[in-house]
């Protein structure tokens, strides 16, 4: 070989390394990060998830206190799931301001849930014990000792829990860390996702009914802080989840119900100005407290516009069970999704699987059996097939 011939090897190898180098910077460096900072790619780069349009299209879901209901779901004719109180607490996912966040639990769910086909609706809790007692007055931050949600009172097993204190963060920065790397991990863009991800998270919601206070024997009371900051942590999750994900769709916390009590304190939020567009979907409840058989959307939406807020609305908690049996049940259930539905009910999320399901206090455990359990199934099919 002559010596030509290897100068000019040599510089063909030299330029394929040259310009090899800058695919791979261009691809998995400069194209994933504009802020300049490198970022080594997961298992996931560069593929991206969504959530398939089976999912997207049905209406329908239902609460869930553990994962153990998922691979029911979709025999009741939905596609969608939310945790509740779910695995989406900072206090669980880190256990002190200098320890890494952790996965495992969110994780789990997020695998359940779509290895059964199932969009999650999660639920953000700011809530972590070591960051609450840092407040001036954190006693006023403590939630009864009957509260349902506190580890010791969990009776169903459901293994999720809320801390004793619940106030807006203390320190809003590790507050904003632990909730960006929450939201990069599940929004499917290929950085930084839970490896094996299928269907990412799509949809937050701010907490759960910060309006529900100092009631029911002090059994459910998810915000011991003011409106005006609920509207401060409405705002600056807004921000930092768009950040991390700018197609994610954010929920205002649910009401409680449509009474003028719960929807006033929605009131005193939206009188900060920018929590008006912080959010994207409206959320109303309805536990059996429906008054216009549409599950309180209108007396919701009546309310929204007011302050000139024209969004979709979702029923995260849904039932009509205030009826004597399974059959007035259905009745009453079905006659309360069409009304929503009609009224502008963009997706509906039912709290209870069993029309015969008569329970006060609902700590207790009901047990169907299964002729019931697919009684029931065929009944909510019937509802989700008209409605869809």
């Amino acid at each position: 070989m002559s010596k030509t011939t290897k100068v000019l090897i040599i510089t063909i190898a030299f330029l394929v390394l040259i310009i090899g180098g800058f695919f791979i910077y261009q691809k998995y460096f400069k194209s994933n990060n504009s802020s300049g900072t490198s970022v080594i790619p997961t298992n996931n780069a560069n593929k991206t998830v969504s959530i398939p349009d089976t999912v997207l299209s049905n209406k329908f879901g239902f609460l869930s206190g553990g994962p153990e209901s998922y691979s029911q779901i979709k025999d009741y004719g939905a596609t969608w799931v939310r945790p509740h109180p779910g695995p989406f607490l900072w206090d669980a996912m880190q256990q002190n301001i200098t320890s890494d966040v952790s996965f495992e639990n969110s994780d789990d769910i997020v695998k359940t849930a779509q290895e059964n086909q199932l969009g999650t609706l999660a639920t953000l809790w700011p809530f972590a014990e070591w960051d609450q007692k840092d407040q001036t007055n954190s006693s006023n931050c403590a939630v009864s000792e009957n509260d349902e949600f506190l580890p010791k009172n969990d009776q169903k097993g459901r293994g999720d829990y809320l801390p004793a204190h619940r106030c807006a963060p203390f320190d809003w920065n590790k507050y904003y860390e632990w909730l960006r790397k929450t939201v990069e991990r599940y929004d499917g863009d290929g950085i930084s996702d839970m490896p094996g991800l299928k269907i990412p998270i799509k949809y937050w919601e701010i907490m759960n009914e910060p309006d529900l206070q100092d009631n029911l024997d002090g059994r459910l009371t998810f915000w011991r802080d003011t409106p005006e900051q609920y509207a401060k942590l409405l705002i600056e999750s807004y921000k930092i989840i768009k950040q991390a994900d700018p197609d994610a769709q954010i929920l205002i916390a649910g009401a409680a119900g449509g009474n003028q009590t719960f929807l006033d304190f929605y009131r005193k939020v939206f009188a900060d100005k920018e929590a008006l567009t912080s959010f994207d979907l409206g959320n109303i409840h309805c536990i059996s407290n429906d008054e216009n058989n549409d599950f309180n959307v209108s007396t919701y939406k009546k309310m929204l516009s007011e302050f000139g807020i024209n969004k979709d609305v979702w029923v995260t908690e849904a039932e009509n069970m205030k009826g004597k049996n399974l059959q007035e049940n259905f009745e009453l259930t079905k006659k309360s999704t069409e009304g929503a539905i009609l009224a502008g009910a963009k997706r509906i999320f039912y709290t209870r699987y069993d029309f015969a399901d008569t329970r006060k206090d609902m700590s207790e455990k009901n047990e169907p059996t299964n002729e019931q359990i697919k009684e029931n199934q065929n009944l909510y099919k019937s509802i989700t097939k008209e409605f869809k």
